[in-house]
């Protein structure tokens, strides 16, 4: 059964994991994000991020405890922030300083090949060993979202998105699979790669899909990435990773969507559901 994060979990675990933090004292300090609870824990001695687990969270598909053993997996590659623990509900990270992606440095990352070497690089990695659960999350999404939200045609699209076999993968690598400027750290060691709570086994394909629909890549920008992405595949070519990343489109799409309409669900937040409407219109789900 899952525990879920609770403030006296989190002082027992400082406690217990970081013993100079509770001599020294410490202060928390809340981060703002979409769909999860983190606090940045300020120390005399150092800093660390503390993230939740909730039942929101599970809800989308994020697990703590799988987020630590791929961070894990991830340690002294220059990835991700080193982990420290997982306990009774709190993943507990290094703090990475830095700031996030800009616009202006998206897409230079994008330019100078960066991002493409940054994600190369780690699905040349080791499997994570937690294959994707896609059908079980998509059928998981239709029963969170609000239920009088189900219109006829995005009940059509959950059908298939269920009852079609997924794309052949042309790769199955370790994916992030929430990759945008918001998760783009540039800190004085280089770019990494931050928000792990969706990471699983995947094809390449769906990662670069997210990544394009995510960071809302043109199509000068797409091709410069695959070009520069195909440099570290000797044998994969820009044409045939750009077929097999329009082979996993309709999934994506209605991923994203889904992720909308059940945080409008958990939220009440109209940002929620002014983007799904949005989407709606744009995929032509809408009724």
């Amino acid at each position: 059964m899952a525990r879920y994060a609770s403030s006296e979990a989190l002082n027992a675990l400082l406690q217990q994991a970081l013993p100079a933090v509770a001599t020294a004292g410490f202060h928390l300090q809340p981060i703002n994000g979409l769909s999860h609870q983190s606090w940045l824990v300020a120390s005399p001695v150092g800093m660390w991020l503390a993230r939740g687990e909730t039942p929101q969270g599970r809800q989308l598909g994020t697990s703590r405890q799988r987020e630590f053993q791929v961070l894990r997996k991830l340690s002294g590659q220059s990835l991700a922030p080193r982990p420290v623990c997982w306990r009774e509900g709190w993943l507990l990270v290094e703090w990475l300083a830095g700031e996030p992606a800009n616009t202006r440095q998206f897409a230079q990352s994008l330019a100078q090949g960066q991002l493409a070497a940054l994600m190369a690089r780690l699905h040349h990695g080791p499997r994570y060993g937690y294959p994707l659960p896609l059908k079980r999350l998509m059928a998981q999404h239709w029963q969170h979202m609000d239920p009088a939200r189900r219109s006829p045609r995005l009940m059509r699209a959950c059908q298939r998105v269920i009852n079609k076999p997924l794309p052949t993968p042309l790769l199955i690598a370790p994916l992030h699979l929430d990759v945008h400027p918001g998760n783009l750290l540039c800190t004085n060691k280089g770019w990494r790669l931050i928000d792990w709570e969706y990471a699983a086994d995947g094809d390449i394909g769906l990662e670069l899909a997210l990544l394009f629909r995510g960071g809302e890549l043109n199509d000068a920008q797409q091709q410069d990435f695959l070009q520069a992405y195909c440099q570290y595949w000797p044998g994969l070519c820009p044409t045939s990773l750009r077929r097999q990343v329009a082979r996993w489109q309709y999934w994506v799409d209605y991923l994203v969507l889904m992720w909308f309409e059940v945080r409008w669900r958990q939220t009440g937040e109209a940002y929620y559901r002014q983007t799904a409407n949005a989407l709606r219109d744009t995929t032509g789900w809408s009724d």
